[in-house]
């Protein structure tokens, strides 16, 4: 393997307008960033460092060996593409790393926007190559004053366009203190861990519901709320919203809620029970149980799900417990699983049992998940034109969280239902591609709604100290 030390001649003025160094400048730099380019058109995360190092690598390619090359090449937009989509998405990029072993559980290619994204990382590095392959034989008609001008007009442009917020940057560095107490939660709003180890004991249910942010106009969260917020539910209920801080994605909304803890799936392996909401009412006299419409590997739920306190895991593998599973449809592109208007009879089902044990139920909603499916629910909100939100992608999203509030409805109107807290919250912002999209959100914020029964006759359950949970 060889390696030439470059010469001063390669960096002379007169070089400078050679149609040589120009293409490579702007091919080199611009192809492979192709796709992040048509991004920050709508929305993309901040990557100038990324786009240094690729400006690193490419004025190595100029001296190293073609096949070491290849390799920093293919590593370096390996890198830059995990550490976009840990941003994009709201994950920590070890977080992202530590996922890869969960892709054979989504059906990616089901998605066009992901296959024409991996169709395009494989020509691009393909034709990246090839540019600087040729640009290295003719490395006698080649400056690199016109690399590292591209290359650094391109990265101050990225930093305009795409500079982080302050809530962004603190999202990014979330994990620096995992399983630190959280002073925000829905579920300490709702004073839920009062309830669970009171007298009364009522029921709970409490449904985190994917992608629902805060909207920053009162009347668009009205409109995802509207079924909750009508005059026959308020005669039961006294109905309370809001919104919480939150930081991470799914799993970590999920340890925020349910343990009130800063910490994703990641921080329950080395742990053994933990004294998180459902453990606390396991031990007060609760029967637990848990449902999601999605594979229960998927972010180890069938692992850490035990030790918060579940005592039932309903996941697409026991198609959540229902009946007659070989005619459930299945909703969702990527996330295919079951449809969420069916794990909401499998939570009625499990609030109705008929033994005198209160009850806590969890769901964690699914077919919210980008990329959103057309056509599983009911088109209430004129999506077809964007609806009051003025964007497909996001309009398609709020029919799903505008179902959920019906269903949730239905389960909490149903007349044999016991007393019964139930609180609805989101994980995180939409992952949405627009700006304008995310734009409509308050940043850093989730919401919530709550319903606390009202004059409802609860049990007298003598509650079970829970002092003896360990964390």
């Amino acid at each position: 393997m060889t390696f030439s030390l470059p010469s001063a001649a390669i960096f002379v003025n007169r070089r400078l307008k050679s149609s040589e160094s120009w293409r490579f400048a702007v091919f080199s730099i611009i192809t492979p960033s192709f796709v992040y380019i048509l991004s920050s058109i709508y929305y993309a995360p901040m990557r100038v460092s990324n786009i240094l190092a690729l400006g690193l690598v490419l004025f190595l390619g100029i001296f190293v060996h073609r096949f070491l090359f290849l390799l920093l090449l293919a590593f370096t937009m390996i890198v830059d593409g995990v550490l976009f989509s840990a941003n994009y998405f709201q994950m920590s990029p070890m977080m992202i790393v530590d996922s890869v072993h969960y892709l054979n559980k989504l059906d990616l290619f089901a998605s066009i926007t992901y296959c024409a994204v991996f169709f395009f990382f494989l020509v691009s590095l393909i034709f990246t190559y090839r540019v600087t392959q040729r640009a290295k034989q003719n490395r006698k008609q080649l400056s690199l004053y016109p690399l590292f001008m591209v290359l650094f007009t391109y990265a101050g442009v990225d930093w305009t366009l795409n500079a982080p917020s302050h809530w962004e940057l603190r999202t990014e560095s979330f994990l620096s203190n995992p399983f630190d107490p959280v002073e925000d939660a829905a579920t300490i709003r709702a004073n839920l861990k009062q309830q669970i180890t009171s007298t009364t004991q009522p029921d709970v249910l409490i449904v985190i519901v994917e992608g629902l942010g805060t909207f920053k106009e009162g009347r668009k969260q009205e409109q995802i709320w509207g079924p909750l917020l009508d005059t026959d539910l308020k005669e039961t209920y006294s109905v309370q919203s809001g919104s919480t801080e939150y930081i991470g994605s799914t799993s970590s909304a999920e340890a925020r809620e349910l343990c009130n803890r800063l910490a994703d799936y990641r921080d329950f392996r080395d742990r053994g029970t933990v004294a998180c909401l459902p453990r606390i009412a396991l031990a007060s006299g609760y029967k637990t149980a848990a449902f999601h419409g999605f594979s229960g590997a998927f972010f180890e739920r069938f692992d850490w799900y035990p030790k918060v306190g579940f005592q039932e895991l309903n996941f697409l593998e026991n198609y959540s417990g229902l009946k007659h599973a070989n005619e459930l449809p299945k909703c969702g592109i990527t996330f295919e699983g079951l449809c969420d208007a069916d794990v909401a009879r499998a939570v009625n089902n499990f609030l109705h049992q008929e033994d005198s044990a209160p009850k806590f139920a969890y769901w964690l909603t699914l077919n919210s998940h980008k990329p959103v499916g057309s056509g599983e629910v009911p088109e209430r909100l004129g999506c077809k034109n964007g609806g009051v939100f003025k964007d497909q992608e996001l309009c398609r999203m709020a029919e799903q969280w505008l179902n959920i509030s019906h269903l949730v409805k239905g389960i909490a109107l149903d007349p044999r239902l016991r007393s019964t807290e139930v609180l609805l919250v989101g994980d995180h912002h939409p992952p949405l591609f627009t700006r304008h999209g995310r734009n409509q959100f308050e940043a850093g914020k989730v919401a919530w709604l709550h319903l606390k029964p009202i004059n409802d006759n609860k049990r007298q359950i003598p509650a079970t100290s829970p002092d003896r949970l360990s964390m």
